[in-house]
C-alpha cells in the first residue's frame, strides 16, 4: 500500500526513469538547475548524500530513516533567513509560540525538538529565553539536514522528534561571491554579502566571509525585529591529504515589543470570544528581548591512502540572553485562580512583567573515523566515533519593582509580576500606561547548571547481498547535571553507561526503488523537578521506522513514504498546583506518550527547470499523557519553482503551500473565565489554515536578478499559538519583499 502511494505520488516522474541522466548547469543566482556543490552535497532542491543519520555517508536512499534537507538553492528562493521560516518550510515540523520573539517550540511526530547540532557538534539551539535559536540566522549556513525520528547513536539523547543539523558555509578554491538588498512590508531592510576569498594562489589557504543585518518593523502595535550576523570560516591544507579549518561566528538578535505571554486573549472577561484585529499588541515601549551567540570553531580532517577518514571537530558558543518583557494578559492571582482578563470597556488588563538573564557556554568536541572494508568479498561501511559536550547555564538573581509615578509595588525576588502583584492598566484601548517601567537589582545571588553529555559510538554497514544492506550500530553514553540554586542547594541527575542500540536494513526492490527499516531506543535525560526538588527521572522508549524510498535521475529527485511508530515513557507532567522548594512549577512523571503515523515527502528537480519540494504527515496518538496538545492530525507542505522557456527564459515563477488541519488543544492552565476569574484549563479548537506563497525572479544579466516573495498570499488569518494562559498569536498577515541579488 505504501508503495503504491508513493508511485501515484510520483507517477510522472516514474515515467521518465529511464531517461539518460540530466545534464545540469552550474549553481548561479538566475536559478537554473544546479551541479552539486562538492563541499555541500546539493543538488538543487535535493542532496546527494548525508551524514547526519548514522555518521557514514549515505545517499537518501540508502539512509533506512526519514531525512529532510533544506538547501541553499530552497533558502535562496523563499528568502528564508531565520530558523522559524526555514523550519516552517520543512514537512512534518510544526511550531507552536509561547510569545513573540521569545518561546517557540518545535515539534515533530507529536514531540518537542530538542536536539541541535552545527556540523555535527551539539548545539544549544533552542529557541527560548536563554538558548541560542532565536539568534540563528539563515545566511550563515549551506544547509540544513532534519532527521526525524530518534538519533540516538550520534546524539546520545534519542530526542523522539527530529535532529537539526546546520551545516555552516565553507571556503571554496575559487573566487567569487553573492550580495543582496532586500527591502519589504513594515519597512523590511535586509543587506547581506558571501565571499570566497582565496588566500594563497593554489587555493590551499582560503577563507569565507559571510556578513548580513536587517532592520524591521512589525503588523503589530510597538513591534520591531533587528538582526546582525557574520561568519569567518578559514581552511588550509597542510597537505594534499589534510585540511584544517578554524573560524568564528556572530549571531545577534533583538525583539522590541514582544512580551511576555501569548499577547491576543481569547476571551473578554464576560467570557465572550474578543476578535481583536491582528495589529493589538499592549505592551510597553521597553519590552524587549535581546539575544547574542559568538562561536568559535576548528577542525582536523585527514583523508588515509585507503579511503579511510579521520574528521575531530571542536567549538564553543556562548549565548547572552537578556529579557525585560511587560504584557497585559491572563496571569495566576493566588489560590489556584487566575485573573486580568480585559473587560470590553478597557478596563480589567494587568500588566505582566519579567526580567531575566542567562549566560549559557557549550562546549563540544567529536572525533569520527570512517571508511570502507572488505569482508567475505564484499566491500563494506564502518564508522567509529566518540562526542562530548559540556553546557555550563548561569543566571543571576534580580530583584524587581514595578514603578509608576505615583506608586511602586513591593519588591518581586525573580522579577515576575502577575495578575497578583502588576499594575492594572487604566484603560487597554490606548495600551499600557507610559509612566509604567520596571526596575531591576542584582542580588550577588545566581544559579548554575552544569550539564555533560558524552559517549562512544560505533556503527557499520554491511553489504550482504546487492540488494541488501544492513546497518549496526550502538553507544555508550554518560550523562550528568548538576543545579547549585540561589539558596545553596545543589540537586544532581547522573546516569551512566546509557546502552543506546541502533538497526538498520535497506533492501533494493530495483534501480529506482528501495524498502528500509529501522530501530533504535530513545534516551533523554529532563530538566523538570519534583515537588522535593529532585530532577525527573529520564525519558525511555523506542522508535521504529518502516517505509519504501525512491530515486530517479541519478539522485536529482528522492521521495520516501514512511511509518512511523514512537513509545516514549517517564514524560514529566505538571503535578497541579504543588510547587519545588524554589516556588517554581512542580512536575510529576506522566504515564508517557505513544504515537505512530505516516510520512511522504519528495524533492528534486523534475526536469532541469522544474524543482519541486514537499511532504505529507498523518499523526495519530495511541497514548497521550502531556499538558495539552499542539499537533494537527494531518500537515501538508509543498512548494515549487518553475523556470519558463523561450522568449521568457529569465523567468522563473514559484508557489508554496502550508496547510494543518484543526487542534483540539487546551487553554492552559487558564481557561474561559467567570466574572473575570477562571480555576481552570478549557479545550478549545485551535482553527487549521492554509497558508499560500508565491515568488517570482527574473534575471536582468546572467549575474543579476531581482526577486518578489510574496508570503501569506490570500491575507488568511490564523494563529500560531491558540490557548496558552488563555492567550492566542496571530502569525504573520500578507507581506510582500523585493530582493536585488548579484553574483561574482
Amino acid at each position: 500500500m505504501v508503495a503504491m502511494g508513493l508511485s501515484a505520488m510520483l507517477g510522472m516522474t516514474s515515467q521518465q526513469a529511464g531517461a539518460a541522466p540530466l545534464e545540469l548547469d552550474t549553481l548561479n543566482v538566475q536559478g537554473t538547475q544546479p551541479s552539486a556543490d562538492e563541499s555541500s552535497g546539493q543538488l538543487g532542491y535535493t542532496v546527494k548524500s548525508t551524514t547526519s543519520s548514522t555518521g557514514m555517508k549515505l545517499t537518501p536512499r540508502q539512509t533506512p530513516q526519514s531525512v529532510t534537507t533544506i538547501t541553499q538553492e530552497q533558502m535562496a528562493d523563499r528568502q528564508i533567513t531565520n530558523i522559524e521560516q526555514a523550519l516552517d518550510s520543512a514537512p512534518g515540523i510544526t511550531m507552536s509560540k509561547s510569545e513573540v520573539g521569545g518561546r517557540t517550540e518545535y515539534r515533530a511526530r507529536g514531540y518537542p525538538i530538542t536536539n541541535w547540532k552545527t556540523d555535527g557538534l551539539q548545539f544549544p539551539g533552542g529557541s527560548d529565553f536563554s538558548g541560542a535559536g532565536n539568534s540563528l540566522n539563515m545566511d550563515m549556513y549551506e544547509r540544513i539536514d532534519i532527521v526525524r525520528g530518534a538519533n540516538g547513536l550520534l546524539g546520545g539523547t534519542g530526542d523522539p522528534s527530529a535532529t537539526v543539523n546546520l551545516m555552516r558555509k565553507r571556503p571554496g578554491f575559487e573566487f567569487g561571491g553573492r550580495a543582496y538588498a532586500t527591502y519589504g512590508s513594515w519597512d523590511k531592510r535586509r543587506l547581506g554579502a558571501d565571499l570566497n576569498v582565496p588566500l594563497s594562489e593554489d587555493g590551499r589557504l582560503r577563507s569565507r566571509l559571510v556578513m548580513t543585518q536587517e532592520d524591521s518593523n512589525s503588523f503589530r502595535d510597538h513591534q520591531s525585529d533587528r538582526s546582525r550576523a557574520a561568519l569567518a570560516n578559514f581552511e588550509f591544507d597542510l597537505t594534499d591529504a589534510t585540511t584544517l579549518g578554524a573560524g568564528y561566528q556572530y549571531e545577534y538578535y533583538k525583539n522590541v515589543g514582544g512580551g511576555w505571554g501569548a499577547n491576543i486573549p481569547i476571551w473578554y472577561g464576560d467570557g465572550s470570544k474578543t476578535h481583536l484585529p491582528r495589529s493589538t499588541n499592549v505592551v510597553p515601549s521597553w519590552s524587549f528581548g535581546e539575544y547574542t551567540t559568538r562561536t568559535a570553531f576548528g577542525s582536523l580532517e585527514h583523508r588515509f591512502d585507503n579511503d579511510w577518514t579521520l574528521n575531530v571537530k571542536a567549538s564553543q558558543s556562548t549565548t547572552e540572553a537578556l529579557n525585560h518583557r511587560g504584557l497585559a494578559k491572563v496571569n495566576s492571582k493566588g489560590g489556584g485562580a487566575f485573573g486580568g482578563y480585559w473587560n470590553q470597556d478597557g478596563t480589567g488588563a494587568v500588566l505582566n512583567g519579567l526580567h531575566s538573564s542567562t549566560d549559557t557556554t557549550q562546549q563540544s568536541a567529536q572525533v569520527d573515523v570512517t571508511g570502507p572494508f572488505s569482508l567475505f568479498g564484499r566491500t563494506h561501511q564502518a564508522m567509529f566515533g566518540y562526542n562530548d559536550s559540556r553546557t555550563v547555564a548561569w543566571s543571576p538573581q534580580y530583584r524587581c519593582n514595578m514603578v509608576s509615578d505615583d506608586r511602586t509595588s513591593a519588591s518581586a525576588l525573580g522579577c515576575q509580576f502577575r495578575a497578583n502583584n502588576g499594575f492594572p492598566i487604566t484603560d487597554w484601548h490606548n495600551g499600557v500606561d507610559s509612566d509604567y517601567r520596571i526596575n531591576a537589582y542584582k542580588t550577588g545571588l545566581h544559579t548554575k547548571t552544569t550539564t555533560r553529555l558524552q559517549g562512544m559510538y560505533a556503527a557499520t554497514r554491511l553489504s550482504i547481498t546487492d540488494p541488501l544492506s544492513v546497518i549496526l550500530g550502538a553507544r555508550i553514553s554518560d550523562y550528568s547535571s548538576t543545579t547549585l540554586s540561589t539558596n545553596g542547594a545543589r540537586s544532581n541527575q547522573q546516569q551512566n553507561g546509557i546502552v543506546t542500540p541502533y538497526l538498520g536494513a535497506v533492501y533494493d526492490l530495483n534501480d529506482t526503488y528501495s524498502l528500509y527499516a529501522s530501530y533504535t531506543d530513545i534516551f533523554s535525560p529532563q530538566s523538570e523537578e519534583n515537588a522535593n526538588g529532585n530532577k525527573i527521572e529520564p525519558i525511555r522508549g523506542q522508535s521504529y521506522e518502516t517505509g519504501i524510498k525512491g530515486e530517479w535521475f541519478d539522485g536529482q529527485v528522492n521521495a520516501q513514504a514512511a511509518y512511523f511508530l514512537t513509545r516514549q515513557e517517564n514524560k514529566a507532567v505538571t503535578d497541579g498546583a504543588n510547587t519545588t522548594p524554589t516556588g517554581n512549577q512542580a512536575y510529576t512523571t506522566g504515564t508517557g506518550v505513544e504515537t505512530e503515523g505516516i510520512d511522504l515527502e519528495v524533492s528534486g528537480a523534475l526536469t532541469p527547470n522544474w524543482n519541486v519540494y514537499g511532504g505529507y504527515t498523518y499523526l495519530h496518538f495511541r497514548r497521550l499523557n502531556a499538558d495539552g496538545q499542539s499537533d494537527p492530525s494531518h500537515l501538508f507542505k509543498a512548494s515549487t519553482t518553475y523556470r519558463l522557456s523561450g522568449a521568457l527564459d529569465r523567468l522563473t515563477v514559484g508557489t508554496g503551500v502550508t496547510a494543518q488541519t484543526s487542534i483540539r488543544a487546551t487553554s492552559t492552565p487558564a481557561g474561559i473565565p467567570t466574572n473575570g476569574v477562571s480555576r481552570g484549563p478549557t479545550d478549545v479548537t485551535w482553527a487549521g489554515y492554509a497558508i499560500w506563497s508565491a515568488m517570482a525572479k527574473y534575471d536582468l544579466t546572467d549575474d543579476t536578478a531581482v526577486t518578489l516573495n510574496a508570503n501569506n498570499l490570500f491575507d488568511k488569518t490564523y494563529y500560531t499559538r491558540y490557548g496558552f494562559y488563555a492567550g492566542a498569536i496571530y502569525g504573520d498577515p500578507r507581506s510582500l519583499s523585493l530582493t536585488l541579488s548579484t553574483a561574482f
